[in-house]
């Protein structure tokens, strides 16, 4: 789960993943038309995060402090953030996804990072649950294991 603040219901325990942020990716040859204005990704088909259709808004911000939003219809909705990396390196519309779930089609050249000025500010990355006292060894083992091989973006 990804959260802009580390807060917590006190019967649940949560370990800190590390930190994303979302991005705008799209394949090279949709990247190459874009160009630098944020106002110009309106004519462009997009992709959304939600499994239900209809209009959507993102919110971006610079290091300086200006913001924009977008509202628009994607092309295509899906919660499956694999999926949508796998569209937008086809070229089917521009994605906003979280840094660390697009990293690896970035380094191969599949998906390019667009209007790199513009983000979403900071989220928290954390696993949640329920106790620490009797978690079996395997659940231990896969915290860990996450906890560890959490991309440092």
């Amino acid at each position: 789960r990804v959260r802009l603040e580390l807060t917590s219901d006190a019967s649940l325990t949560m370990r800190s993943l590390g930190h994303s942020r979302w991005i705008l990716v799209a394949s090279p040859q949709v990247a190459s038309r874009l160009g630098a204005d944020i106002a110009s990704l309106g004519a462009f088909p997009t992709l959304g995060t939600s499994d239900d259709p209809g209009e959507v808004e993102w919110r971006f911000e610079q290091a300086g402090g200006a913001t924009y939003r977008l509202r628009h219809e994607p092309r295509m909705t899906c919660s499956d953030f694999a999926v949508l990396c796998d569209a937008a390196a086809e070229g089917i519309g521009i994605a906003y996804l979280p840094d660390h779930v697009c990293a690896g089609h970035i380094a191969s050249g599949r998906l390019v990072h667009v209007l790199r000025d513009w983000r979403s500010q900071a989220g928290i990355v954390h696993i949640v649950f329920t106790t620490r006292r009797g978690l079996p060894p395997a659940v231990r083992a896969l915290i860990d294991h996450l906890a560890a091989a959490f991309p440092k973006l």
